[in-house]
């Protein structure tokens, strides 16, 4: 295994390679299992299709605990993105084609291990209407689910410019013939832009509503979903939000739910780095911590929490209460350091405009990333500009500050919860959001960690920090 200050030591990442979209995820017989698309650097490095396009292998990783992941062999050696689901009580995959085409094709698990597979013998039996000279007119990601006799199948659509983000309903009996019911719903660009797609779909059932999670590859690409009804085989948009935030890097999430009724999500956690400085490396891409999404009160969006299992990681807690942060002022910790690190506090405002934590502090100065509260307009904020001295980084077309709005009451005591794992970041801010950043400290004491409030003083009426990640982290 190649080690590196980047690589991260907490967050699941493949011995080699890399790392692409999580493409199916299922709870079965006591563990929970991921798949995700992997491609190798190992001789005689990546297969390509004659167009250049790289195949992707399904990787296949087990956990009884969401902590301990155990490798498989790989579910399919060439596929893209797709989801599991049982038909008939089977553990079945439905994944595209890997020479693309707009067809998908079906594979069934009747030893009931996830491990071996067996394929249609007709594949591709699912075949996709083509949208013409659209984005990308080759429909090529798809989930499944079985109600009833009837099995749906629901493709990822990249659709033409200006009539509407969509997705595409089939639907079978026996998975070997399939009729094409209708577009899956209808969207007046409501909350969408006339470019945005509508990839990686994962349609599910969160309390009361139905969800269509989703990613748009068109910028600011990103995750997002719907929340609407469900019925005679249409979906109805009533609210929509983003998970990602413009300059953010959550990619292609998955779901599955677990024997306590939690909807668990994963993404990959894309690069910043160049693919030159990833091969060098050996790696490329990170999973997500896995978190659970729940629906809100007032059922118009989700909540994020991480799963209460990444506890088991922390070591060596420490404390403090009461900390007083002047007016446009820093103020150090400097009993909590590290790269490895989780941080969990409650902060308000004593008449700052915008206050936080600044994380990975060089001595110098020269790099710090800081994670932010901004009240006007409410937003949770990672300011990245000075996350990192390297010059081969190409975060989001530029864009240097990520930005996502929250709904604060006055004086509202805010919580955060951050997790740092060398290059990763992830968030999460009052419930409302879950955002996640790569940062690439290069100077080797860049562990510090710094409170601040800009425009007026802060109060933190608790900050709790713990050691992540065993001996490997500094």
């Amino acid at each position: 295994m190649i080690g590196d200050n980047d690589r991260p030591t907490y967050h699941h990442i493949p011995p080699e390679g890399l790392l692409w979209d999580p493409c199916a995820a299922m709870f079965w017989q006591g563990r929970y299992h991921l798949f995700y698309l992997h491609s190798s650097w190992l001789e005689p490095g990546p297969l390509r299709r004659p167009d250049g396009y790289m195949y992707k292998a399904w990787a296949h990783i087990s956990s009884p605990d969401l902590v301990h992941w155990t490798s498989h062999p790989p579910a399919i050696e060439r596929g893209q993105t797709g989801n599991i689901f049982l038909f008939n009580d089977t553990p079945t995959i439905v994944f595209p084609h890997p020479d693309g085409g707009g067809a998908s094709c079906f594979a069934s698990n009747t030893a009931r291990d996830l491990v071996e597979w067996q394929f249609e013998p007709g594949d591709p039996v699912l075949r996709h209407a083509v949208q013409g000279p659209g984005l990308y007119p080759d429909n090529n990601d798809v989930t499944a689910w079985q109600e009833g006799a009837w099995s749906y199948a629901l493709t990822g659509s990249r659709d033409t410019p200006g009539s509407g983000d969509t997705q595409h309903l089939f639907r079978s009996r026996d998975l070997a013939a399939w009729e094409y019911v209708d577009r899956f719903y209808k969207s007046e660009r409501k909350w969408t832009g006339a470019k945005d797609d509508c990839s990686c779909p994962d349609f599910f059932r969160i309390g009361s509503q139905w969800m269509l999670l989703h990613f748009c590859h068109h910028f600011p690409s990103g995750s997002r979903y719907y929340l609407g009804r469900y019925q005679d085989q249409q979906f109805i948009p009533e609210t929509f939000d983003r998970i990602n935030w413009p300059g953010g890097n959550i990619h292609a999430p998955r779901t599955l739910l677990d024997d306590r009724g939690r909807r668990i999500l994963f993404a990959n956690l894309n690069e910043g780095r160049s693919m030159a400085s990833c091969q060098a490396s050996g790696w490329y891409g990170v999973m997500s911590l896995p978190v659970v999404i729940s629906l809100a009160a007032d059922k118009n969006a989700i909540c994020y929490e991480p799963a209460s299992e990444l506890e088991a990681l922390r070591q060596h807690p420490q404390q403090r209460t009461g900390i007083a942060i002047d007016a446009d002022s820093e103020l150090p910790i400097p009993e909590i350091h590290g790269a490895c690190l989780e941080l969990e506090l409650e902060i308000e405002s004593h008449g700052a405009a915008e206050f936080g934590l600044k994380v990975r502090c060089a001595p110098d100065g020269s790099e710090e990333t800081l994670v932010s509260l901004a009240l006007e307009p409410a937003a949770v904020e990672i300011d990245f500009r000075r996350a990192s001295r390297r010059e081969d980084l190409a975060y989001a077309q530029d864009l240097e500050v990520q930005s996502a709005p929250i709904d604060l009451e006055q004086g509202q005591r805010i919580k955060l919860r951050i997790f740092l794992d060398r290059s990763v970041l992830e968030v999460f801010a009052v419930d409302q959001r879950y955002l996640a950043q790569r940062i690439f400290p290069t100077h080797p004491e860049a562990l510090g960690l710094k409170l601040f409030s800009r425009g007026g003083p802060a109060f933190v009426r608790y900050l709790r920090a713990w050691q992540m990640g065993g001996n490997e982290c500094d």
